[in-house]
């Protein structure tokens, strides 16, 4: 087990989410999502609405909890007695998408992305009015919602699309920004001709560079323009021995001190600076590993189990 000390055991989590106040801690399950008292660590509900919950957010100020599903369906409750206020599914002329989203500025508004007229764009979509903003004119296969860059009010999208080469046709992506959505909308692609393929992409807001993760176990790093390689690294040359396994979500710490990435079957720790391992731990068909918001907690959710341990990283210097 991690060198952190284990504060509470849980079930199946598939996603773990700390209330920006700290009180409330919620992990989804299979039919339901399960709400803890971080004071006590009694349980305070269970949430059988939607069923197979995916995704979910507080608001800024915790007074509302929006929980997605695998299907697309929208719960959101109030979090002082988690009555439910608004339920949104996908309507005539769109259907909600699988995936993360962001929550927008205005009450009951979020930014996703909606299947359109067979096409899969990025949209404004008001749970009061049920009414929806196109943002983007993009052609792919699958759009997916990486990450808010909150300072910038820019959000990041990765496309996914098929380029014809000599007859054959080859998988592509783009990152995708998205500005301003609810005053000034805009959108940019960024295609990157040095990466042609990664697994997954985080913007790590402390030192204002992006992080790629391949395949190979390779890791890039470039600047905020994304302009230049700032640096490369595998993983396999800083003592990781190479699985079968393959990454699924990548996250840092508050304070920028460490990278975090989850594979199907294990976490690492990682030193920023130099990006050598600084804790592996064997997690059986982990989804999700994250510092909490002010890098309190070390959450790690799996397809069976979850965990929050009490982070004794926090400050470290390296």
């Amino acid at each position: 087990m991690f060198q952190m000390n284990l504060i509470k055991n849980l079930k199946t989590s598939y996603e773990i989410v700390l209330s920006n106040d700290k009180k409330l801690l919620c992990h989804l399950m299979g039919g339901k999502t399960v709400i803890f008292d971080t004071k006590t660590w009694e349980k305070v509900i269970e949430l059988k609405k939607p069923n197979n919950p995916s995704h979910l957010h507080f608001s800024q100020n915790d007074d509302m909890l929006y929980i997605k599903n695998t299907v697309g369906t929208f719960c959101v409750y109030n979090t002082k007695d988690f009555q439910l206020i608004k339920t949104i599914k996908s309507g005539k002329f769109f259907r909600i998408e699988e995936g993360n989203f962001a929550l927008l500025d205005n009450p009951f508004t979020i930014l996703d992305v909606l299947k359109i007229n067979d096409k899969k764009q990025v949209c404004t979509l008001n749970f009061e009015t049920g009414i929806y903003q196109v943002l983007t004119e993009l052609e792919g296969s699958h759009i997916k919602f990486n990450q808010s860059v909150t300072n910038d009010n820019t959000y990041l999208f990765t496309l996914y699309y098929l380029k014809e080469i000599n007859g054959n046709h080859y998988s592509r992506q783009k990152l995708v920004k998205v500005k301003n959505p609810l005053t000034e909308p805009s959108y940019s692609f960024e295609s990157l001709l040095e990466l042609q393929n990664w697994d997954l992409v985080y913007f790590e807001p402390v030192h204002q560079v992006y992080i790629f993760v391949h395949k190979d176990y390779e890791l890039t790093i470039m600047d905020a323009e994304l302009k230049n390689v700032l640096k490369k690294s595998n993983l396999i040359e800083n003592g990781i021995q190479s699985t079968d396994e393959y990454f699924v979500h990548i996250a840092s710490s508050n304070d920028g001190n460490y990278i975090v990435l989850t594979s199907n079957d294990r976490v690492f720790i990682l030193g920023f600076e130099d990006l050598t391992p600084i804790q592996i731990e064997e997690f059986k068909y982990a989804c999700f590993a994250e510092f909490s918001k002010d890098d309190t907690y070390f959450l790690v959710g799996t397809w069976s189990k979850g965990f929050v341990f009490d982070n004794i990283l926090k400050g470290v210097k390296l």
